[in-house]
């Protein structure tokens, strides 16, 4: 009796495309922030949450007087972050007759299996895009004349970026607060204009969004309000004061802002880039932190390149290579080596950083935190399968989640600068 060609028989061949290796690779290739973030896994597999605790406070009560000394005493405080798992999944669907059409180079540039790397690819990015912006969710915002119109404006044309075809898109006026336009109507994304930061969408906005507002926020659909704690979150820049003073991850902020919130300057009247580099790594030594890391936006940083008469040495270009346990690269970026702040920092540039945004991070202080691998294959574990046949369609199918949120141990130690964004 002939054996037919099933998944199961297959399963060595399905094996080789999918090592642990390679989904590293694909999570972390082109993103420089989510690939040197500390990631761990033990003390988020279990529980209902993760307590990041932070010291904001030493005692202060001492005096030359003994007796004063007795009656001022007070202690150091602290404040507990309670931080949550946040959800993201992927869905990935080939089909049967496809995927076997494609099993050569005879037969196909590109074999149809290729495209669960790309679904591991697409989900890793999705989680470096998020490692930078808001829990609320938000991809960016639009800055429309007019909502009579099939094209969205973005306010930050390296927004764009987080854009895809097909894309289905949800917009509120706030970012992840209050509720969606139209109890969550939808439209979707037919074209992207990436240099121009023009999304256009399948239906005139004001027609299919009902009460959509010229700078609403827009939102991948099931993202609103449910997304990581990203750098936004951490160390705010828009409505500083605000987001201070509100509860985050179960603390209000707005008694110790700086050590709690992160140090923020505002370099958007400053001379260039390099002066915004200088005096914030400056201003962070005064709160004893030990930058390691500064990111921007490529274009933003093209700037700091341009400058001959740069105030900041750049001592020279850098090659960092991340290692798997065994010793073999992972990935690689470039970047650069500068003294400022009479410290040695790297510089690289991450196209999802917001153009508008330039970090100066202390990055031992951040952690990624996450149950099972931070890519799963759901359903894995318990049968043995990485690809699953789907349910009523002639095809294969992958489920991929991820379970995390990002922690800071110090955020008065990283700071932010708002910068003019790039043109």
């Amino acid at each position: 009796m002939a054996t037919s060609h099933t998944l199961t028989n297959q399963d060595a061949v399905l094996k080789d495309y999918y090592t642990d290796d390679k989904i590293k690779e694909q999570s972390y290739g082109e993103n420089p922030f989510f690939a040197f973030l500390k990631k761990e896994r033990g003390q988020m597999a279990g529980g209902r949450r993760y307590v990041q605790p932070v010291e904001f406070g030493h005692p202060g009560g001492s005096s030359s007087s003994y007796s004063k000394a007795m009656t001022n005493g007070t202690e150091s405080k602290y404040e507990d972050f309670l931080i949550p798992r946040k959800k993201q999944y992927q869905r990935v669907q080939v089909d049967h007759e496809l995927m076997f059409a494609s099993q050569s180079q005879r037969e196909s540039f590109r074999k149809a299996l290729d495209e669960f790397d790309r679904g591991l690819k697409g989900l890793g990015e999705k989680i470096g895009r998020r490692a930078y912006r808001t829990m609320g969710g938000s991809m960016g915002k639009m800055n429309n004349s007019s909502v009579a119109t099939t094209v969205i404006t973005l306010e930050d044309k390296a927004s764009s970026f987080n854009f895809h075809l097909g894309q289905t898109l949800t917009f509120a006026a706030a970012d992840g607060s209050g509720s969606e336009r139209d109890s969550g109507d939808t439209t979707t994304v037919t074209a992207v204009d990436h240099e121009g930061g023009l999304i256009t969408v399948a239906d005139t906005l004001s027609t299919k969004i009902t009460a959509i507002g010229l700078t609403d926020f827009v939102f991948q659909d099931g993202d609103f309000n449910q997304c990581l704690a990203g750098l936004e979150d951490w160390l705010p820049v828009t409505d500083r004061s605000t987001q201070l003073a509100a509860s985050f991850n179960s603390v209000t902020r707005s008694a110790s802002p700086d050590y709690l919130g992160g140090i923020y300057m505002d370099g958007t009247t400053m001379g260039g880039l390099d002066e915004v580099i200088i005096k914030l790594v400056g201003k962070l030594g005064k709160y004893g932190a030990q930058t390691s890391h500064i990111f921007a936006n490529p274009e933003s940083l093209s700037d700091l390149e341009l400058l001959s008469n740069s105030k900041m040495r750049i001592v020279a270009e850098i090659n960092t290579k991340i290692m798997g346990e065994g010793g073999e690269v992972l990935v690689g970026f470039s970047g650069y080596r500068a003294i400022c702040g009479g410290r040695s920092v790297k510089i690289y540039g991450d196209r999802n950083c917001p153009s508008n945004r330039l970090y100066a991070l202390q990055l031992d202080t951040f952690t990624l935190w996450h149950t099972g691998q931070l890519v799963n294959w759901l359903g894995e574990a318990y049968t043995g399968s990485k690809l699953q046949p789907s349910q009523n369609e002639d095809s294969a199918e992958a489920r991929l989640g991820s379970y995390q949120n990002i922690g800071c141990s110090a955020p008065g130690w990283n700071g932010v600068a708002k910068i003019t964004l790039a043109s």
